[in-house]
């Protein structure tokens, strides 16, 4: 077997010190089980109505529960244990595996946040600290080295392959090409990329919980500005693309690691077979990914039903009421149309063959054992006038735009939609639309460049572009403005988790008056 070139030994060795796990003795946190089953169907609801990646869930459950909490005004003492107990209710923590010492952590962390919080009048700089202590809480109670000992990895091997045309700043293109990593291969948030990189440009914000954070907030604002530049570079885009072609063969080297880190150290650096590892490794992947894509799908239905219901009974059937005559046909089309457009959009999703396995063994191949660098693109290339065709097509499609929503328009006229109804189904078409080609994303992870499309796939993809293009935009308006995200949040959450503490005490203080029987 070829040796490990040096960016494979380091990746191969920060692995082992890992795998060293230290054993505790700490007392830890222990809750009943009876609030746990309804805190984990109260969960599945919540998040149905967000698309958002499983890895990102447990984050965003810790600042709903921050949000809540703080704005109720509780203590930093209160808001501590509970939020631990609250995570372990919903299964986002293991019961009896987090110390009670985390419990002093996650305190101190809640009352530097606080602070901060009292020294700026900026609501979006606040949303902003909320969910970076969001990030900071969650790694102090699951600390995981194997992400971002992967994210190093991909970042070391593309970092030679990957240049910024014009630009004689190599810092720049460094921290452009970790951003893209974080963006395309560990698909992480942006405030998750906001967290890593001021950990590294400002480790002093993380350190002695002692810190006076008053006197160093101005030096930390000038970090989150830099930060902020460095992901609305424009070059972020391009970068982040030739990311996303090559990351299929680290996606399988992540998998390898978190399912076996031993054997996946075994195998790349000693006797192991690695190659047979990941081909075996790779064929059940392709066939799990087809699942996740089922269920981020049906994740997706679940949401664009709710959100029918909600519309359909606050806008829709009011309007038909007063207008004094309800239009059942469009009713009925409203309500199963989208979830039924999730379903026909996502029913051809193919997954990837022998020839696309070949190709990524042998980008693995390359990256752990040789020291030779290919496939090496330019980027921030200074473009060049659009070509006849280029600007014919480019006319074409402004038409197009134009033209398909004209069209959508005349049938829903014809078929006696009125005004509302007309809305709804155009913001349902949009975002189903939109929603569909994320979920078919899901099925590239494993693609290595991009299969060859027929005639008619292109021109059915053709069509659907303006949809789409309206569907991310109206995506980005709904994540500002989340009706049913706020219902859960503070009308049914609030009243659901003082319920559950309830249960919490009463189970406990029935079991100390058990044990008083058998001790007397």
């Amino acid at each position: 077997m070829d040796a490990l070139n040096q960016n494979g030994k380091n990746f191969v060795r920060g692995i082992g010190y890992a795998l060293k796990k230290i054993s505790s003795s700490e007392e830890t946190i222990r809750t009943t089980r009876a609030a746990s089953s309804l805190a984990v169907a109260y969960e599945a609801a919540r998040n149905a109505v967000e698309f958002r990646s499983e890895h990102l869930i447990r984050q965003a459950a810790i600042v709903r529960i921050l949000r809540r909490r703080l704005f109720l005004g509780q203590s930093s003492e209160r808001v501590a244990p509970s939020l631990i107990r609250e995570l372990i209710w919903a299964r986002y923590l293991k019961d009896d595996a987090v110390p009670v010492t985390k419990t002093d952590v996650i305190e101190d962390t809640i009352n530097k946040y606080k602070t901060a919080f009292s020294l700026t009048e900026d609501k979006e700089l606040k949303e902003w600290l909320l969910n970076l202590a969001g990030c900071e809480i969650e790694e102090s109670l699951v600390f995981n080295p194997y992400p971002q000992l992967l994210i190093n990895f991909v970042n070391q091997s593309l970092q030679p392959r990957i240049d910024i045309d014009g630009e004689g700043n190599e810092n720049l293109k460094d921290i452009q090409v970790y951003i893209a990593v974080e963006r395309a291969f560990a698909k992480n948030s942006e405030i998750f990329i906001s967290y890593h990189l001021l950990k590294a440009i400002y480790p002093k914000w993380f350190g002695d919980p002692g810190t006076d954070i008053k006197n160093i907030f101005s030096e930390f604002l000038k970090a989150k500005n830099e930060i902020d530049k460095n992901l609305q570079n424009p070059l972020g885009i391009e970068i982040k693309k030739e990311v996303s072609k090559m990351a299929a063969p680290f996606n399988v080297v992540r998998e390898m690691v978190i399912r076996d880190p031993e054997k996946f150290v075994w195998d790349v650096d000693k006797n192991g077979d690695f190659e047979k590892s990941a081909r075996e490794l790779l064929e059940k992947l392709y066939a799990e990914n087809r699942g996740k894509s089922v269920r981020a799908s049906t994740r997706s239905i679940i949401y664009i039903f709710l959100t029918k219901m909600v519309l359909g009974m606050a806008l829709e059937l009011p309007f038909d009421l007063l207008m004094g005559r309800t239009n059942f046909v469009a009713l009925g089309i409203n309500l199963i149309f989208p979830p039924g457009l999730m379903f026909l959009l996502n029913a051809r999703i193919t997954m990837p063959g022998e020839e696309n396995t070949t190709r990524i063994l042998r980008k693995m191949d390359e990256y752990f054992y040789s020291d030779k660098i290919t496939g090496v693109v330019t980027v921030g290339r200074i473009k060049k006038a659009k070509t006849v065709f280029e600007r014919i097509f480019l006319v074409v499609y402004s038409f197009l735009f134009v033209g398909v929503f004209v069209f959508i328009f005349w049938v829903l006229n014809s078929l006696h939609f009125n005004i509302v109804s007309q809305a709804i189904f155009i913001f349902f078409l949009c975002v189903v639309s939109f929603f569909a080609y994320r979920v078919r994303s899901i099925s590239r992870d494993y693609v290595y460049q991009e299969q060859r499309e027929g005639i008619l796939s292109s021109f059915v993809d053709f069509l659907f572009l303006p949809v789409v293009r309206v569907g991310a935009w109206l995506s980005i308006q709904i994540s500002k403005l989340n009706v049913l995200g706020f219902i859960f949040d503070f009308i049914i959450e609030a009243p659901l988790k003082a319920f559950l503490e309830v249960i919490e005490e009463w189970v406990h203080f029935v079991r100390a008056k058990k044990e008083e029987i058998f001790t007397e």
